[in-house]
């Protein structure tokens, strides 16, 4: 059992999206006649084969953070699920493998382990495998795993952390029990007003947040499918959103039929838009399903929906008090709940109550480099880790009035090329022109946040200025970007 220690540090979850149903629960197609009742979260339930231990979650933090788990060297799993963004990105589509690109965003493993559903289609169906089939992913991570533990063999200091932990030399087995053992035990919210309230502090919460109560478990029918402690039934539903024309472009399209071949879709080569639920089952009626997230600590984890096509949660519930948006096998249940506009800011402060203190890590202090890794160029990292191509399309465009070009930007063929890697590693906030359209070129610091070395933001800036700016002026290098960090 773990030490106190390890018990202290658990108490500190997965979100990505709201599914607030139309309607109160009427029976039939639920499980149980009535919803788990909502209140403060449980201890984490244990997987008796993989008891947490202090030596378990030490190896379990050290793999998270290796980027030798991946392929290229440069990914671990807090590129996807990054401690201080809620266990997830801030932006829509998630990084992948370089060379390909993500069509998901990635759900926050906040509170995973209290998950009966893993990943938003349910393909995984426990941590433990999980953590491995990501690995082997060639969207995600692409490490062969048998290398992987020839390279941890070859480590004094990974043989000692496998024998304390699980008495053996490092194996494929052990390693993905020891992530899910620090994933399940240390991805923990704290307490949150809404907690706080329950256990009796009537005062924890604001009065909007309690009548937002009363509309979560009433009028706009949330309860229903967002119930229990952490606020999710780890069910499966279509909510009705239409189709995202963020994935309209060759390479999402490729990545859409790329994934479905891989779950043995029958026509495959005809997919176009993310099947969801479907790709596991080759049910019709799951046709664009996915799992419901749960609500906890949705500031913390924006933007929402299984593509973060939602930048709010006013986006959000909006969504959901219109009765989605008609779409193929929309589920009966949403449908316009008639909320006002007090209402939909009363459900919000409640949504916000939510909210608990993040378990307290610093992603730099842990990452293990990878020495051998391979040689990524800039265009590899913009189409890749950098998660560029999330918003800026590989030949300089953007989308139409939402993200600005690349090509024809004044401040990418201006002389100064320090702009560019300062942006990517401080971010962007403000208005910008570009002939006659004018963006609000809000970007997140995505060289901090995807854990970007010196040489890697150098590589994307000047892959940008050489592909749209102009190539003879300053190109940035590693001793620059270090400057300027």
């Amino acid at each position: 059992m773990p030490s106190p220690a390890v018990h202290a540090a658990l108490p500190r979850y997965l979100s990505g999206f709201l599914l607030l149903t139309g309607v109160l629960f009427a029976g039939g197609s639920f499980a149980e006649p009535t919803p788990p009742a909502i209140g403060p979260l449980p201890p984490v339930p244990v997987n008796p084969d993989n008891q947490p231990t202090d030596a378990r979650m030490q190896l379990g933090r050290k793999i998270f953070f290796d980027n030798r788990i991946s392929g290229s060297g440069t990914i671990n799993c807090g590129t996807c699920h990054i401690p201080s963004q809620g266990w997830t990105v801030p932006t829509p589509l998630s990084p992948a493998h370089p060379g390909h690109v993500e069509r998901r965003n990635s759900p926050t493993l906040l509170n995973v382990g209290y998950n009966k559903a893993l990943i938003w289609d349910g393909r995984a169906p426990n941590l433990e495998k999980q953590a491995l089939g990501s690995t082997k992913n060639p969207v995600h991570k692409n490490q062969d795993i048998e290398h992987l533990m020839a390279l941890y063999n070859q480590d004094p200091q990974m043989v000692r952390l496998f024998q304390a932990a699980y008495g053996k030399a490092p194996n494929a087995q052990d390693y993905g029990k020891a992530l899910a053992v620090f994933q399940r035990h240390f991805i923990i919210t704290g307490e949150s007003p809404f907690d706080r309230y329950m256990k009796g502090d009537k005062t924890a919460m604001s009065a909007a947040a309690v009548k937002g109560m009363g509309l979560f478990t009433g009028k706009a029918g949330c309860l229903a499918c967002h119930n229990g402690p952490n606020f999710t039934d780890s069910g499966f539903y279509n909510i009705g959103l239409k189709h995202n024309s963020a994935l309209d472009d060759e390479r999402h399209q490729a990545m859409l039929r790329f994934d479905a071949k891989r779950m043995k879709v029958a026509d495959w080569e005809h997919i176009k838009t993310d099947p969801g639920r479907y790709l596991v089952t080759h049910n019709d009626d799951d046709w664009g399903r996915f799992k419901t997230p749960t609500l906890r600590n949705l500031p913390d984890t924006a933007p929402y929906m299984h593509d973060g096509r939602y930048a709010t949660l006013e986006a959000v519930i909006a969504h959901y008090d219109r009765g989605g948006d008609a779409t193929r096998n929309q589920d009966p249940r949403i449908r316009p709940l008639g909320l006002n506009g007090e209402e939909q800011a009363q459900l919000k402060a409640f949504l916000v109550a939510l909210r608990g203190p993040l378990p307290q890590i610093r992603m730099q202090d842990w990452v293990t480099p990878a020495p051998a890794a391979d040689a990524i160029d800039g265009k590899a990292l913009f189409e890749g880790k950098a998660t560029c191509v999330n918003c800026h399309q590989a030949d300089g465009r953007g989308v139409p009035g939402v993200f600005p070009p690349l090509a024809g930007n004044p401040h990418v063929t201006a002389g100064d090329g320090s702009y560019v890697a300062r942006t990517i590693l401080r971010g962007r906030s403000g208005e910008l022109t570009i002939g006659s359209a004018t963006f609000d070129a809000t970007m997140p610091a995505i060289g901090t946040l995807n854990n970007l070395s010196d040489a890697e933001v150098a590589a994307v800036a000047n892959y940008v200025r050489n592909a749209w700016g102009n190539s003879a002026t300053e190109k940035i290098d590693a001793q620059k970007v270090k400057q300027l960090r």
